[in-house]
């Protein structure tokens, strides 16, 4: 079985596990918000 099947762990299918929790996204895009902020102000002001 290849990893892009519907169905590839026994038992879990790729809705289930393969994706990241929005809480860990939202984190992120928190975080490479403020990493931006700072390089912007290291860099151009």
């Amino acid at each position: 079985m290849a990893a892009t099947d519907f169905q590839h762990r026994v038992g879990q299918d790729v809705n289930s596990v393969d994706q990241l929790s929005s809480v860990v996204l939202m984190g992120l895009a928190v975080v490479g918000g403020m990493a931006a902020i700072v390089l912007d102000l290291l860099l151009i002001g």
